[in-house]
């Protein structure tokens, strides 16, 4: 098992959800953050920049960046992809270690956190097309996230969780017990380390393969006439 990250001198941001959340660790491994409800393409980069202030640092103080890769919104994921493969592009960040998570997995983590006695349970996010996004939970395990369709949803027996900050599309009978996504509570646990995977290139989430429909040439309507 790999070990996991040293969390000292890490900028982490979490735009997953409808709130913007940066989180800075000291020498010490030390958290400090910052939040903000406004939309993350309007507030992200003033957070960072007042959250370096405090510290009297520069990007090139940090050791490392985390950020949550998905899934979730899709504009707030891609402003801090950007801001990351900027900073890389002109080597504000050269040499510095770029991890990633899931915010499903800092739902789970949340989830035990507001309900310890809960052993295993699924955390959900609506993924639009009648479908999930889903992690499921069984005791210290997380699972993989996944896509499940509706039906599969509906059909589940375990506890379902899943959080106020992320839209919901899908009309579903399902029980599903809400609470809010607050990264920052995770942020500050022994776990987060344990949550990271190394994304040198800042990809996003790829949850969804591409699909494509076959498509079969039919003769023009002129052509089956008969004369």
């Amino acid at each position: 098992m790999a070990r996991p990250p040293d969390l000292q001198r890490m900028l982490t941001i979490d735009t997953s959800s409808r709130r913007a959340c940066v989180g800075l660790f000291d020498e010490k491994g030390s958290l400090s953050c910052r939040t903000s409800e406004e939309d993350a393409s309007l507030s992200l980069f003033p957070l960072i920049k007042h959250l370096l202030k405090e510290f009297d640092w520069q990007l090139s103080n940090l050791n490392s960046i985390a950020f949550c890769q998905g899934p979730g919104s899709m504009l707030g994921i891609r402003t801090a992809i950007m801001g990351i493969r900027t900073w890389q592009g002109v080597k504000l960040i050269e040499g510095k270690q770029i991890y990633s998570f899931s915010s499903l997995a800092i739902g789970a983590e949340l989830v035990r956190h507001s309900s310890p006695s809960e052993k295993t349970y699924l955390v959900i996010t609506d993924a639009r097309r009648n479908s999930w996004n889903a992690l499921k939970v069984e005791g210290a395990s997380i699972g993989p996230d996944q896509i499940i369709d509706n039906a599969t949803l509906e059909a589940e027996t375990i506890p379902l969780f899943s959080f106020n900050e992320f839209p919901t599309w899908t009309r579903t009978q399902a029980h599903i017990q809400c609470l809010s996504y607050r990264p920052e509570n995770v942020l500050s646990s022994s776990r987060f380390s344990l949550l990271l995977e190394e994304n040198p290139d800042a990809n996003p989430m790829d949850s969804r393969s591409m699909e494509f429909a076959k498509w079969i040439p039919a003769a023009r309507t002129a052509d089956q006439i008969k004369s």
